[in-house]
């Protein structure tokens, strides 16, 4: 049976920046009238590729739109995020679909910025017709994203790392990804408990995600006993990061921790081990990424070698016998491998998940797509009913109440040993 995948790159002229009406954590500003723009968006994507995908109802097909950077700043994780993804929707259509449809993955180059995920995510809805879409990329991406989900009443998934934007998640939009009230005592454990540091400085993304991270950080620091001596910004984008590194240096800090979704904050592991900087470093999942050790190799396992917040597929031979998670791991990666010759990684894991959820939905929703309103209504409310939803980044329970609904937390913290990821802890280790 083939296999229904269709790659759009939908690009729009002008500035890259933030949509208007939007600010840069991808909240609505309240300046701008949404639905003009949305009647705006919609008109300038018919003029670039034609009325003749605006046909929703009825067919054979969901239709799932998917935002993940194929290019720019965060092509490598937007890319492996898509191949996961596009691998269980090739299991669930030779499967035989869901409810006797096939699924069809629309995806869509965020290149990166708030502006084009935002215009990504309007076309995938009006435009493509889709029935539900992910933004799986990064925090500020996806914070993008939940404007159009609300304003056009489609139910859709982001990934997003910050729990600060909760209270702005809306009636259509989920998020099945992570929180740094739930990861954050792990690198603050290693750094504690197996480099007995008792200091800690942060170098923090200037992002949604990186806010999200100072304010935790804040918080659960103090609780665990450590005291934050200083904290850097660097933009995701950053190249040379030394000025912000040269204060941590000078701050007297026993370890630091690196806050950040992109390449930058790999290259600020090279760059501060090529200072001298030689205290303890823990970072967060992204700069895992086997690509990013690839670039930065000898920094990465340069002693101490720095601990990296990661997830069970990564290093699941290293799980206890007992992990419920084991099993669902190995098949996974042995699954990835035999698709793409490669070890999946994080974002890769991701991907996968999030289709897990979006067609655990519709085999329970059956929407009936001769009306798309009502469908998107209708799975909706099935997202908003998931109960222990066991996938790979973690175990959900939705509710109308509760968009996030992560029950079960599954990251690790990792470390780099002879281009190997060695497992440190868990997230329930002592």
């Amino acid at each position: 049976m083939p296999h229904r995948f269709r790659c759009s790159v939908w690009l729009v002229g002008g500035r890259q920046g933030v949509i208007p009406g939007w600010d840069r954590f991808g909240r609505r500003t309240g300046r701008a009238n949404m639905r003009r723009i949305a009647l705006v968006l919609c008109c300038t994507a018919l003029l670039l590729v034609g009325a003749s995908g605006c046909a929703a109802g009825g067919g054979d097909t969901y239709k799932v739109g998917y935002l993940a950077s194929q290019t720019g700043p965060y092509a490598a994780l937007g890319l492996a995020s898509s191949q996961g993804a596009q691998l269980r929707v090739n299991q669930i259509n030779e499967a035989g679909g869901i409810n006797g449809k096939q699924i069809e993955l629309i995806l869509i180059d965020d290149r990166g910025t708030a502006t084009d995920s935002a215009l990504g995510a309007q076309k995938l809805i009006e435009v493509e017709g889709v029935i539900t879409l992910a933004s799986a990329t990064a925090t500020a991406l996806s914070h993008a994203v939940i404007p159009v989900l609300n304003e056009n009443e489609t139910p859709g998934l982001i990934i997003s790392g910050t729990g600060l934007i909760m209270d702005q998640l809306g009636v259509w939009t989920f998020k099945p990804s992570s929180c740094e009230a739930d990861y954050m005592p792990l690198p603050l454990k290693y750094l504690r408990d197996d480099m007995g540091a008792t200091t800690v400085a942060a170098m923090i993304e200037n992002s949604g995600y990186g806010e999200g991270g100072e304010f935790y950080l804040g918080t659960v620091a103090p609780d665990m006993g450590m005291e934050v001596v200083e904290i850097q910004q660097f933009d995701p984008g950053a190249t040379d990061m030394t000025p912000q590194l040269a204060n941590i240096k000078s701050s007297g800090a026993e370890s630091m921790l690196i806050w950040g979704s992109g390449p930058a904050g790999a290259l600020a592991i090279k760059q501060a081990r090529e200072m001298g900087i030689m205290i303890p470093i823990a970072t967060t999942p992204a700069q895992s990424s086997l690509s990013y050790y690839q670039a930065f190799a000898e920094s990465y396992e340069m002693d101490p070698s720095p601990g990296f917040l990661d997830n069970k597929p990564t290093i699941w031979p290293q799980l206890s016998d007992s992990d419920p998670d084991k099993a669902m791991c190995r098949a996974f990666e042995e699954q990835f491998s035999a698709e793409y010759g490669r070890i999946p990684g994080i974002y890769e894991a991701i991907g996968f998940s999030f289709i897990e959820f979006i067609a655990d939905g519709l085999e329970r929703a059956d929407p009936d797509l001769s009306d798309m309103a009502t469908a998107r209504s209708q799975l909706r409310d099935a997202y908003e009913q998931t109960e222990n939803l066991s996938v790979i980044i973690g175990t959900y329970t939705m509710s109308p109440d509760d968009h996030y609904g992560r029950v079960v937390p599954k990251e690790v913290l990792v470390t780099f040993k002879d281009g190997e990821k060695v497992l440190v802890r868990t997230h329930y280790d002592d």
